[in-house]
């Protein structure tokens, strides 16, 4: 049983009423490795998660007016869908007193602690940003790094795209540096960003600060981040990683405590530590013997340091001008340490392996293990239960500034605390995540008469009766990590859902749920796998994960009939039994074994499509891929997928291989969209079929199109209302049409001043006017017609009222 529920408490300063913490008026978040083991609960057919949680309501979301189509002076409401929890939390600072507390997110933005809502809020965002960042997609790069002055909390810096942004203001607004080697390299692939510290600010001074890159050195301001300068006397970066196509990692630094105030440090990936008795300007070799490579490191207060070397599998220590390996002493055992902490009271040192094993000392001589566990604090989403595990995801550690003993921990799952005195056996981690809506999404679907369904990476299928409260759990199964990548419904049973949710692990696969790839015959209710997968070209029978992720589609006639187009361009297959068996979909002239046209997992790649009258129609914009560049084109199946004829050859638009979507208006026969959703020099335009893919015109005035999404009609109409994210007359926004793409109201600009890369969107088919949109790394936003009352965007509020344009024909 999949429960997906919502019972927790609503967002903003809604999430937190009534919640005390006896902790520091903060929360920390930080990394989390991408390979968390899953939470092992059995099953076969049936997925479940836990049985003590509640089923979901199916009930449709309430609306926010009574609208039944467009009105004078309009107005939409914009809010987060209230997930509250799941991305992976990459860095974390605070100031001494405990004021500010911030987090880095892998993917997309940065949070900060609100004490007075009881939540984290997003710091990356249009209301704070300089203006060059305005735009869509305009900050999905992520943030290489940021902290905290830790002697002002006012004072924060932030290393994004190419440049550092300073704030005196804790976060309201940023500025832009005068001058420096601007732009500098950060490399965001992969683990490079979860390295720490990559930023330092001087322990008495806010304006001395000091930036490691990826592949540039380390800068150095002395004047609160208005000019900045290259640091001398460094060693290039290893920059042979990035010509091998593996990630540049970061220079380390740190300003070293105590009454020498110019005294700072840099470790340059490869080459070792160096030292700065100027405050970073010039750098010179420290003591020698020490290590290579580190993914951490923390001074005592009396000057003795320690480095988690997570390449080297060990934990280095400085003390009295030497370096000690403490593995080849036999002080601790050989393990990936990728993180520590200095309790400022004892002087006790914690360090902890990536899989959140850890080990303690109040001498650094001898050790001890604490053993760890996990639970979901107050006011938490619940279904972050999935986090106690005994593989806990661990990236930056640090010990509280104003509670005794207090650490902090960001996990796979989002930020944890726990008290850990300097006698403690056990770690038992409290989560404080909420608001942090940091997930990677790729679907949502909604069917008349019941709730949405919103499916991310990582953290499966969530179903939705109420957009403003947490989740308590999600599907086909609650374990981690599970990536529901696509969702299809069909006409002909509304409480029908099709799935090809995988494991993205590439590992652990001998529970036999590498894929939970199946359906739902209530809504999301309840799961049950596919009895059977079928063995691809080219695949191995053994393999599990020989027919995962990818795209799906079910018949509008029939929900046995089913279409599957695995990723790594994998053949694809149909079923007429529900699963039970399988065919595989043959092309005309294709070249075995690769003759799928979903190269790769990562995509939000929707080109298949069913008819949403004719049944057993189904339609694909295959692309070609290097095995078979012959078969671009728009292909049509009449019978559920037996027999397949290429309608259109060649590519509908250009760049149509990656991110590219096919949507097909609902109640009509072969009335299709597609766009690329890719931006670049090329013909990006929005295209339309009315005779099911065989020509195709330009949407006039249409470009750049993300993907759209189709609701319920307007008061009057018989056809749905069209949403999309994209530029209409050369403007962006988020539009609808209710007129069959006549002409177009905008309806948002940057919901929620997000700058973040659109992804995906759905809208309501119950409600009219309600649209969500999924992003790469920020989850979902839903909007919707409301009587509230516009006004000036402004940081850390996760709700917007938007005036809607007049319509542009």
């Amino acid at each position: 049983m999949a429960s997906i529920a919502m019972t927790c408490r609503p967002l903003p300063a809604r999430s937190g009423a009534g919640v005390r913490h006896s902790g520091p008026r903060h929360g920390v978040v930080l990394l989390a490795a991408l390979c968390l083991l899953a939470v092992v609960v059995g099953g076969a057919a049936v997925l479940w998660l836990a049985q003590a949680a509640p089923l979901p309501e199916t009930t449709v979301p309430r609306p926010a007016s009574g609208a039944a189509g467009p009105v004078a002076d309009e107005r939409y409401r914009w809010r987060p869908v209230a997930i509250g929890g799941g991305g992976f939390i990459v860095g974390l600072s605070s100031d001494r007193a405990g004021k500010t507390f911030v987090a880095r997110a892998d993917v997309y933005g940065a949070y900060i602690w609100q004490p007075d809502q009881d939540r984290w809020a997003q710091l990356v965002t249009q209301a704070a940003m300089p203006a060059r960042f305005h735009g869509p997609a305009g900050m999905d790069g992520g943030v290489s790094g940021i902290v905290v002055a830790p002697s002002d909390g006012r004072r924060l810096y932030m290393a994004v795209r190419g440049t550092v942004l300073r704030s005196s203001d804790r976060g309201r607004s940023w500025q832009e540096p005068a001058s420096g080697p601007f732009p500098v390299r950060f490399s965001y692939i992969s683990n490079d960003i979860k390295y720490d510290p990559q930023m330092a600010v001087a322990p008495a001074d806010p304006d001395r600060v000091l930036v490691g890159t990826s592949i540039d050195g380390v800068l150095r301001s002395a004047d609160g981040g208005r000019s900045w300068a290259k640091a001398a006397g460094l060693p290039p970066m290893r920059t042979e990683r990035t010509r091998e196509g593996k990630p540049a990692e970061p220079a380390l630094v740190w300003y070293v405590p105590g009454k020498a105030r110019d005294r700072a440090w840099a470790l340059v990936q490869g080459a070792g530590m160096f030292a700065s008795a100027d405050g970073g300007a010039r750098f010179a070799p420290l003591a020698p013997g020490g290590p290579r490579t580190l993914k951490a490191g923390v001074f005592t207060a009396a000057g003795t340091f320690y480095g988690a070397d997570l390449e080297g599998q060990t934990v280095w220590r400085f003390h009295a001008g030497h370096w000690t390996d403490l593995v080849a002493t036999g002080a601790l055992a050989k393990a990936q340490y990728s993180a520590v902490a200095v309790n400022p009271r004892s002087q006790g040192v914690i360090v902890f392996g990536h899989n959140g094993r850890a080990a303690h000392s109040r001498d650094g001589e001898t050790w001890s293990t604490l053993r760890g566990r996990a639970q979901v604090g107050p006011g938490d989403p619940p279904w972050l239960r999935v986090a106690d595990h005994s593989f806990f995801a661990t990236s930056q550690v640090q010990f509280d500034p104003v509670v005794p003993n207090r650490l902090w921990i960001a996990a796979g799952t989002g930020v944890f605390h726990a008290d850990v005195p300097p006698d403690a056996e056990r770690i038992r981690w409290i989560s404080q995540t909420r608001g942090i809506e940091e997930l990677v999404t790729n679907d949502v679907v909604q069917a008349p008469g019941h709730a949405p369904l919103f499916a991310a990476w990582d953290f499966g299928i969530h179903v939705r009766a109420d957009l403003d409260r947490f989740s308590i759990g999600y599907g086909p199964r609650e374990r981690v990590l599970i990536a529901a990548q696509q969702l299809a419904l069909t006409p002909a049973d509304p409480a029908f859902v099709a799935t090809n949710a995988s494991d993205t692990r590439p590992c652990c696969a001998e529970d036999g749920q590498a894929v939970l790839a199946g359906f739902s015959e209530d809504a999301g209710r309840t799961w049950q796998r596919f009895a059977t997968l079928p063995h691809p070209p080219g695949t191995q029978a053994d393999d599990p994960w020989r027919m995962a992720f990818g795209m799906i589609a079910v018949s509008s006639g029939d929900p046995d009939s089913i279409v599957w187009v695995p990723s790594s361009n994998r053949a694809p297959f149909f079923t007429r039994d529900r699963g039970r068996t399988w065919q595989r979909v043959v092309f005309p002239g294709e070249r075995l074994p690769f003759t799928g046209t979903h190269p790769a997992k990562h995509l939000q790649r929707k080109v298949l499509v069913a008819d949403p009258v004719r049944p057993g129609t189904f339609y694909l914009v295959h692309s070609g891929n290097p095995h078979n560049p012959q078969l671009a084109g728009v292909w049509r199946t009449q019978d559920g997928g037996a027999g397949w004829t290429k309608v259109f050859a060649g590519e509908v638009a250009p760049k149509s291989d990656m991110a590219a979507k096919l949507r097909a208006m609902p109640g009509r026969a072969g009335d299709l969209f597609f766009t690329s959703a890719v931006t670049g020099a090329h013909d990006s335009r929005l295209r339309r079929s009315t005779d099911g893919g065989a020509t195709w015109t330009v949407v006039d005035g249409v470009d750049r199109v993300d993907d759209l999404a189709f609701g319920k009609p307007a008061a009057g109409t018989k056809v749905a209302t069209i949403f999309l994210s994209g530029y209409v007359r050369g403007r962006y926004g988020i539009w609808r049409s209710t007129d069959d793409a006549r002409s177009w109201t905008r309806i948002a600009g940057l919901p929620l001043g997000r700058l973040d890369r659109v992804v995906v969107l759905g809208a309501d088919p119950n409600v009219f006017g309600r649209v969500y949109i999924g992003w790469m790394g920020s989850g979902w936003t839903y909007g919707e017609p409301a009587g509230c009352v516009a006004g000036k965007k402004r940081a850390f509020v996760d709700e917007e009222c938007y005036p809607a344009s007049s319509p542009l024909p």
